[in-house]
């Protein structure tokens, strides 16, 4: 372990104060598990994970990724993933520290540092090795919490250094997608975007592939590509992510939550449902609340754009 990395890490384990610490900076937190954990759905923002201490895997689609100590995690747009922390003890608990992307803040650092064409095979996330630049941006950032009148100054400053050296990072490619103007991922960000919004309409892939001005097969290509999934499953997972997060704020009718996020068959909704988090719905939700006061993982009442 680099010293950057280790005075980092000691400084986060310092101000943990349970599993997700928010630090009074911007969009930046830290976490803290002291155990394994069991599988368990989220829904990323576009953002960057280092991880100080421990291990986590993400299974994303067809995809498996394992990231450890010194291993940053970058998702360019909302992506539906299973979490599992894997290694994690009360002596050597997991560590980490996060930041949510500010799309206009890259945008800006792409008109001074353009980089290279984005390929159209390049993934939507990526898991790399942190350089120690990274790391020392990153330990000036949370130092910010001894000197919380410098927040509003530093703290744009210190973030911009961080995505800066991301950008010229070998995740700078994925990283640039997200305030990329080339019509290739600004399409397949749009139709995200839409969605997420109206994840209760019914769409056909035609429809969405027309709106993108692509073939059928060349936007599912390019979404799977993108997110790891096909549309269709990508607003499956999104509909059951809403639908916890409206059990969880309003206990009811399960029917009528169903049919809010678009599923014609109740029976259908329980046993997607199930299948996703392991539990009918009732059952998983009375299994939250009894670990958890403020919602689901990974729910923020899903990302507008």
């Amino acid at each position: 372990m680099s010293d950057a990395i280790r005075m980092l890490k000691e400084f986060v384990e310092e101000r943990a104060a349970g599993v997700l610490t928010t630090t009074g900076i911007p969009r930046v937190d830290i976490l803290k598990v002291t155990e394994p954990t069991e599988l368990f759905p989220e829904i990323y923002q576009p953002l960057v994970s280092l991880i100080l201490q421990g291990e986590k895997r993400l299974l994303i689609g067809s995809e498996v990724m394992n990231y450890t100590a010194g291993q940053t995690f970058i998702a360019s747009v909302a992506l539906p993933v299973i979490g599992e922390i894997v290694h994690a003890s009360a002596k050597g608990p997991y560590l980490a520290v996060r930041l949510t992307f500010d799309r206009a803040m890259i945008a800006d650092l792409l008109l001074d540092d353009p980089g290279p064409a984005i390929s159209v095979d390049t993934p939507s996330f990526c898991v790399s090795h942190a350089s120690d630049r990274l790391i020392d941006a990153w330990l000036r950032m949370l130092r910010l919490m001894e000197q919380p009148d410098e927040i509003a100054v530093m703290a744009p400053l210190l973030e911009r250094e961080i995505l800066f050296r991301l950008l010229r990072g070998p995740q700078g490619a994925v990283l640039r997608q997200v305030a990329s103007i080339d019509d290739r991922f600004s399409q397949i960000r749009n139709a995200l975007v839409r969605l997420r919004k109206d994840y209760a309409t019914t769409f056909h892939v035609d429809d969405l592939a027309s709106a993108s001005n692509m073939s059928p097969s060349a936007f599912q290509r390019r979404f799977k590509t993108s997110t790891g999934l096909s549309p269709i499953q990508y607003q499956k997972q999104i509909r059951l992510y809403e639908a916890r997060g409206m059990l969880f704020a309003r206990p009811g009718d399960v029917a009528a939550v169903a049919l809010a996020v678009g599923y014609e068959s109740l029976s259908q909704f329980t046993r997607e449902y199930a299948r996703m988090f392991g539990s009918p719905p009732a059952r998983d939700i009375r299994n939250l609340r009894m670990i958890s006061t403020v919602g689901p993982p990974g729910y923020g009442g899903l990302m507008r754009e």
